[in-house]
């Protein structure tokens, strides 16, 4: 089994102050990403703390491949200074196929323009025949260019 654990990582370059809009929306604001992209995110509920306290959990409605599929996460970590927050999924669609998966994200300054919001899942697979979660991914990967895209188009 030890050779089923993985470590995936994607990345994307946005405007800085979308990367501040990110890192407030998933800390503070997590419900408001379903407004950003409801095709993706269809919800965000709290069922135990506050929205951007450490330990909170909250669960996510979302769909991947036309498949509606939720996640149930704690928030085990925030880094406010180094944009850093890590969920780790406690249940739902996703432990179906991993024996654990942890969520860990972090927006990194690029200069006086630019930010990086870099995702990163850490996993076991159950079985070698279960895919690497690339379609989460990049869904994720995409979501973080579509904040920064909202949030500019609401600051004009």
């Amino acid at each position: 089994m030890e050779g089923l654990k993985r470590r995936f990582e994607g990345e994307i370059e946005i405007r800085v102050a979308g990367g501040d809009a990110f890192h407030e929306i998933f800390l503070s604001r997590p419900h408001h990403v379903s407004k950003v992209n409801p095709e993706f995110v269809q919800g965000c509920d709290l069922h135990e703390g506050a929205f951007g306290k450490q330990g909170s959990k909250i669960c996510w409605r979302y769909t991947l491949d036309g498949k509606a599929l939720t996640a149930k996460q704690i928030l085990e970590l925030i880094d406010e200074e180094n944009k850093i927050i890590r969920f780790n999924v406690i249940e739902g669609d996703l432990l179906k196929e991993y024996k654990y998966f942890v969520v860990t994200y972090q927006v990194i300054p690029k200069g006086e323009e630019k930010s990086l919001v870099k995702w990163i899942f850490e996993y076991q697979k159950l079985h070698p025949g279960v895919p690497e979660p690339t379609t989460l991914m990049d869904s994720l990967v995409r979501l973080a260019k579509e904040i920064d895209d909202h949030h500019h188009s609401q600051a004009k």
